[in-house]
């Protein structure tokens, strides 16, 4: 008997933020953030539900508002600035679909996460048919070998030997941009860490990978929006 086969999402959206307050619903072109992630999301036409995690009444409120089931509130412990989205994920498997007789899919967008479309999240479901696991990538812009670090107050050199070599026969490294984290539950069940899984990625463009972490951050992501003759509804 085969088993039917289910694609969720869920958005981590703590209440707690430092450097931007209220980060996670902080208006953009008049639209809390994570509503329009929440919107992006639904454009898709991909999700059978879309679930935000969350220990905000605040941001519950919205979630419902905007169609987002928000099935409990998260513990203190997993919304503190020392919670890892991988507790979080496991948190979320537990206590809604460990025991759902399907097979299952799942996204995670992240609340700032506003520069993702339809198309990359549909683009992201088509690779996760042929691997375990679908991340999306943004490479440094500068050699990370050519990196300096203060020792006893002075500046260094990470590598003195890559230092020295030409930009052009450096190695190109990336970084995982924190856009779209998608997985099949199986194999997330298994390993339970990203990087040991069978992954796919997708390699950003700059537009396409703004991390909304500070005021600064907010600030390039209106101008960039801006600059790209967009209009954001």
């Amino acid at each position: 008997m085969l088993m039917n086969e289910k694609t969720i999402c869920l958005i981590p959206a703590r209440g707690g933020s430092k450097r931007i307050k209220n980060k996670n619903i902080k208006k953009f072109f008049g639209k809390p953030l994570l509503e329009r992630v929440i919107k992006n999301a639904k454009k898709s036409k991909l999700f059978d539900d879309i679930y935000v995690s969350t220990d905000s009444i605040l941001i519950k409120k919205l979630a419902t508002r905007c169609g987002a089931i928000v099935p409990y509130m998260r513990s203190k412990k997993l919304s503190n600035d020392h919670a890892i989205i991988k507790s979080v994920i496991d948190d979320f498997i537990n206590k809604v679909i460990l025991n759902k007789k399907e097979k299952i899919n799942i996204f995670v967008l992240y609340p700032t996460s506003i520069f993702v479309s339809k198309e990359m999240i549909i683009e992201c479901n088509k690779m996760l048919k042929k691997t375990e696991y679908v991340t999306m990538v943004k490479k440094f812009p500068h050699p990370i070998q050519r990196a300096l670090r203060f020792n006893k107050k002075k500046l260094q050199p990470l590598n003195l030997k890559k230092k020295m070599m030409r930009t052009q026969d450096l190695e190109d490294y990336y970084y995982n941009s924190g856009q779209i984290d998608c997985f099949k539950l199986d194999a997330w069940l298994k390993k339970k860490i990203f990087f040991k899984m069978n992954a796919k990625f997708i390699i950003l463009k700059d537009i396409e990978s703004i991390d909304i972490d500070t005021p600064d951050d907010l600030k390039l992501a209106y101008k960039i929006f801006k600059l790209s003759g967009k209009k954001f509804n």
